[in-house]
């Protein structure tokens, strides 16, 4: 049994945002947890694009804050492209 929203109701989650302050560690470790269940077998359904542009943007914002670097980003999306996660080009 999944959790599923109508196609309304997900048009309106769509529109609406939501800011959270946390601190670098806490957005490389959400990073991080993403990435691994995105390389999960079974995480094919329709939310997954959601979940890989989030990913991708966050690793994006991380560059920008200086989290980490773009050559560290590189190596964990090509990582991510190695380990079978579609949505990360290799």
């Amino acid at each position: 049994m999944g959790w599923r929203v109508s196609r309304e109701r997900a048009r309106f989650l769509a529109q609406k945002t939501m800011m959270i302050n946390a601190s670098l560690l806490t957005w490389i470790t959400v990073h991080g947890n993403m990435c691994l269940g995105l390389r999960h077998p079974q995480n094919r359904g329709p939310s997954r694009a959601y979940a890989v542009a989030f990913v991708r943007q966050l690793g994006q914002e991380l560059v920008k804050a200086g989290a980490i670097t773009e050559q560290e980003l590189k190596e964990a999306e090509k990582l991510e492209a190695e380990e079978g996660s579609e949505g990360f080009a290799a």
